[in-house]
């Protein structure tokens, strides 16, 4: 059997870090808001699934991860989980950032950025931010 050999820059695992934290939703229930909050949510958190799906094409990563960005972002949530979903938004920004800093081909380069985010990014803050964000939805949103 035959392997082929990837030659282009790969995503470093320390990619993943904010796309291990998926979280599912489907429709709400309690009116218009909290429906357009569901929707929305269930989108920018699809999103997180189809941003980690790119790993073996940086630049796509980085289109993604921007997308994920400007989603989060604009998504005004309810604020029982407001800080929750600001912890998000943030740490969609600061990777955005390092990602917009570097020329993806590079990939000494992209590695450094994305060691350097994932050292300084809170991954227990964003655990536990998904937990309570993924309550909420259980709660909150039909599945």
């Amino acid at each position: 059997m035959t392997r082929t050999r990837r030659t282009g820059p790969r995503l470093p695992r320390t990619a993943a870090l904010l796309v291990l934290l998926p979280l599912s939703v489907a429709a709400c229930s309690g009116g218009d808001d909290a429906e357009r909050f569901c929707s929305e949510a269930e989108d920018a958190l699809a999103g997180i699934d189809a941003s980690g799906a790119l790993g073996d094409d940086p630049q796509a990563f980085a289109d993604a991860i921007a997308q994920q960005r400007e989603g989060f972002e604009s998504i005004d949530p309810p604020s029982e989980i407001a800080d929750d979903w600001e912890t998000f938004a943030t740490a969609f920004a600061q990777l955005d950032d390092a990602l917009q800093s570097v020329d993806t081909t590079d990939q000494a380069a992209l590695d450094q950025a994305l060691t350097e985010f994932s050292g300084s990014a809170d991954t227990d803050g964003l655990a536990d931010a998904s937990d309570r964000i993924g309550s909420y939805l259980a709660e909150n949103c039909e599945a």
